[in-house]
């Protein structure tokens, strides 16, 4: 590894740092609640436990996250990894209707819905900020060519959605139904935040979205964070109609010329580097 790699690796990004005490806090928040609503405790004491556990596992993330530098990118390392950041917001989501009816308003607020939902939207951004590290560990070499990309989505209609979600998070609130409230607010959180470190939205926040070849890979560069496709997972890059394509199995890198103008261009840059990368493979011993 190179030492700008090893010094990736050794000092996480404080946003990964950040993010990861908010998940464990949310995370642990939702448990010590949860223990505490079996006990039938007063709504004053169960919301004085997920502070608390807030607190404690949002400091002990942040800790673990200096202390462990390598965490970010054995997280980001593999998509199954990230995946598994999600699971911890599961339960709670397919209880909230059980919780709704046995505990208090409150408890089905902030721990079976407020802190599931929380943890699903803390999950993605904490996958996409780890995929990010890696990726900077492992693309430590400048890139041998760099396009302008355009990522797809955003524009009136994702803008519509985000609106909508926050209406009736809003319509819900002013009609005491904080639950629901708590719900769609979290789920035009999501999508705002998922909008926005994908690059779904042209802002002057953020780094501009480029294609670039690296020695090892192709990088996709969005305005927060970044992908990676080694080129040992390309099978084969082809040009379909207006669409660029890397066959990778079942996760296909697709490229269209709305988003990426000089498809061409691409496809002979990434056919010259997989053509280079064989031939180093085949000549090493």
């Amino acid at each position: 590894m190179s030492d700008a790699s090893e010094q990736s690796a050794s000092s996480p990004s404080s946003w990964f740092r950040t993010a990861f005490g908010l998940y464990l806090g949310v995370l642990v928040a939702g448990i010590t609640a949860s223990v505490a609503a079996t006990q039938q405790v007063s709504d004053a004491v169960l919301a004085a436990a997920f502070v608390g556990g807030l607190a404690t596992g949002g400091i002990l993330g942040v800790l673990a996250a200096r202390l462990d530098g390598d965490l970010a990118i054995r997280l980001g390392r593999s998509r199954r990894r990230r995946a598994l950041l999600y699971l911890p917001g599961i339960p709670g989501l397919l209880g909230a209707a059980a919780a709704t009816v046995s505990w208090s308003p409150i408890a089905s607020t902030l721990v079976a819905t407020g802190s599931s939902l929380a943890l699903l939207v803390l999950g993605f951004v904490l996958g996409g900020l780890a995929q990010t590290e890696y990726v900077e560990g492992v693309t430590a070499d400048e890139p041998t060519a760099t396009w302008e990309w355009t990522p797809p989505g955003g524009g009136k209609v994702d803008t519509f959605v985000a609106l909508a979600w926050l209406f009736t998070a809003f319509a819900n609130a002013a009609g005491g139904n904080w639950s629901a409230a708590v719900v769609w607010l979290l789920i035009a959180v999501g999508w705002i935040v998922g909008g926005a470190i994908e690059g779904r939205w042209q802002t002057s926040w953020g780094a501009d979205p480029e294609i670039r070849v690296h020695e090892a890979g192709l990088v996709k560069r969005r305005p927060f964070t970044k992908a990676f496709v080694p080129w040992d997972e390309v099978a084969h890059v082809r040009l379909h109609e207006d669409e660029l394509v890397l066959d990778r199995g079942l996760f296909d890198v697709r490229l269209e010329r709305s988003e990426l103008a000089e498809l061409e261009a691409v496809r002979e840059t990434i056919e010259r580097t997989l053509e280079t990368a064989g031939a180093d493979a085949r000549s090493v011993p």
